[in-house]
Formats: C-alpha cells, sequence, structure tokens
C-alpha cells in the first residue's frame, strides 16, 4: 500500500487559485541489512552470501556507469549517467573535458516494476506529514505537554508530534538545542532530546 497526501503547488494558476498535488508520505528508508534479511528468507542463500551479491553488483553498477554504459536490470530498470557542464557553453568547440562533469545517475523504470507498482493500493496518510505553520510559542507549548508523560523524544517523535517535515523538524530542534532548551543526550545520528532545566515543566 502506498500511502499519500496532498501538498501546496508552489506556483498558483494565472487566477493566483491555490492548487494542491498528491505525493507519497515516505514511512521509513529500508536499509541494506533489511534487504538482506529479506532476500535470504525468500531465497535460502546466506546473509554473507546475498551482502557479497549486493556488495558486488553495486561495485560492477558503477563500474559500467563509469565506462558510459547505461546499466539494464532484468524487471527493475535502467540505469545511466548524467553529465553537467561547469559552465555555459556557447561554442562546443575547444571545450576541455576538465569543463564538463558527472551531475547524477537517473533511473528509468522497467515496465514490469510500473505495473506491478500499478496495482498497489493508494491510501490517504492517517499522519499529516506536510509541515504545519507552528509559532516557537506553538511549538513550547506542544513539547510541555508532552513531557508532562514521557522523559526524552526523537526527531521522528518531534516530526510527528509537531506535523513538520523532516528538514523542517531537524531545524527546529538546532535551533531548540542552540536556545537551551532541549539537550542532545543521544548520537549524532540518533539523537535523543530532553528539556534543559527550567524548560517544559523540568
Amino acid at each position: 500500500m502506498i500511502d499519500f497526501d496532498f501538498y501546496p503547488t508552489p506556483n498558483p494558476d494565472k487566477s493566483g487559485k491555490k492548487r494542491y498535488h498528491a505525493r507519497v508520505v515516505a514511512q521509513r528508508n529500508i536499509d541494506t541489512e533489511r534487504l538482506v534479511e529479506e532476500i535470504q528468507r525468500k531465497s535460502g542463500l546466506s546473509a554473507g552470501a546475498v551482502e557479497d551479491v549486493l556488495i558486488t553488483f553495486a561495485d560492477r553498477l558503477a563500474s559500467h556507469l563509469g565506462d558510459g554504459n547505461r546499466v539494464y536490470l532484468k524487471k527493475v530498470g535502467y540505469f545511466q549517467v548524467n553529465l553537467k557542464c561547469k559552465k555555459e557553453i556557447s561554442n562546443p568547440h575547444g571545450v576541455r573535458p576538465e569543463n564538463v562533469a558527472f551531475k547524477s545517475v537517473s533511473f528509468r523504470a522497467d515496465n514490469t516494476l510500473k505495473n506491478k507498482l500499478r496495482e498497489e493500493k493508494i491510501n490517504r496518510s492517517k499522519e499529516q506529514f506536510h509541515s504545519r505553520k507552528r509559532t516557537d510559542d506553538g511549538i513550547d507549548d506542544l513539547l510541555a505537554k508532552y513531557f508532562e508523560t514521557k522523559p526524552a523524544i526523537t526527531r521522528r517523535g518531534f516530526q510527528i508530534l509537531t506535523g513538520l517535515l523532516r528538514t523542517t523538524a531537524y531545524r527546529r530542534l538546532k535551533d531548540l538545542v542552540d536556545a537551551g532548551k532541549l539537550e542532545n543526550i543521544g548520537a549524532n545520528r540518533s539523537p535523543v532530546y530532553i528539556p534543559c532545566v527550567g524548560h517544559y515543566g523540568k
């Protein structure tokens, strides 16, 4: 099932009417360990063998893309390198290779993958993941109520509590830490925040 929500379209039409577009709500990132575990269960191969295949595939993919080839993975799709010019080119004659650089890797899905995804049920997310307009006082009120019953909050918890997008939530958390309202007692990649003395009822 694919969860979605509606987001404001940045540029309204000529009438100035506000418009919205549907966008997938990403619930979480699926990491390599999760994929290895799932492939292991389905294939009967050992976890080490599966991981070796994935690592080797990544190496071969980079090698073939580095040779300027397009790589096709059966039932998945095509991978291809995109380039960019480092400066505006008005005449291609005499342009040195150093003025052209790697830009990105594009992916074009195979019809098998697209057809499979078309069969998935589309459902509107029950959680509002796009950013609500939150004032500093509004966030303080939410946190004060939250900390009445809980000792700490994670980044994900803060995002759900406030309804902010991930990047906006991270920025607000940094502001709260800088202001001396919250303290991170966790690791940089897995922060856990607690109220500082004098804030949120502590």
